[in-house]
C-alpha cells in the first residue's frame, strides 16, 4: 500500500494541484498532510483522497478548515494525531518553534517505540531516519517558499520504503 505524505502547502494551490497529480499517477488513495494548509480552500485540492492531517502553526482558520474537512470526510485535528492504517501505527505532527525544538520533540516520540512511523513537517526540510523500529519522515515543503524546492514523499507502508519526489 502506498500513501502520500505532504506538508507546508501554505496556500500554494499550484503546488497542491501538482502534488495531487503525482499522487494520482502513483494510484495513491490516502494522504497524510502534516500541517500549514493556511486557508481552507487548499483542502479542496485533495477532495479525491482519504486524507488525515494535523493543524500547523500557521493555520489560522482552524474552525473553517475543520468544517470543510468534515464535509470532505477528512480527519484533521490538532497534533499529535494517531492513525492506524494497514496494520501499521502512525503519529502525525507538525512542529513547534525552532527546528531544534521540533526535532527534540519528534525524536522523543520516536524513542518511545510506540509507533511504526512518526511523520512531521514545519521545518521545510526533508528528513528520513530510523530510531529503533520507528521510521521518521518529513517530506519537506510542498510550497517551495523557503528552500526553492517543492517536495512530497511516497511511503510503501508494508516495507517502509520512502521516495521523495520533487516537482
Amino acid at each position: 500500500m502506498l500513501v502520500g505524505i505532504i506538508s507546508d502547502t501554505h496556500d500554494n494551490l499550484d503546488a497542491a494541484k501538482k502534488a495531487v497529480k503525482i499522487f494520482k499517477e502513483r494510484n495513491i488513495k490516502t494522504i497524510f498532510h502534516l500541517g500549514d494548509f493556511i486557508a481552507p480552500f487548499t483542502l479542496k485540492a485533495f477532495k479525491d483522497f482519504e486524507l488525515y492531517g494535523v493543524f500547523g502553526n500557521n493555520d489560522g482558520e482552524k474552525f473553517l478548515i475543520k468544517k470543510i474537512a468534515e464535509e470532505l470526510n477528512f480527519k484533521i485535528d490538532f497534533a499529535p494525531l494517531d492513525v492506524e492504517l494497514a496494520g501499521r501505527s502512525f503519529l502525525l505532527l507538525h512542529g513547534w518553534g525552532s527546528v531544534e525544538r521540533t526535532l527534540k520533540i519528534v525524536d522523543s516520540f520516536a524513542s518511545s517505540q510506540n509507533y511504526d512511523f512518526v511523520l512531521y513537517g514545519h521545518t521545510h526540510k526533508r528528513d528520513l531516519r530510523k530510531n529503533g523500529k520507528t521510521i521518521i519522515i518529513n517530506p519537506g515543503e510542498a510550497c517551495g517558499y523557503l528552500t526553492g524546492k517543492r517536495s512530497i514523499a511516497i511511503l510503501e507502508v508494508e516495507k517502509g520504503d520512502v521516495e521523495f519526489v520533487e516537482f
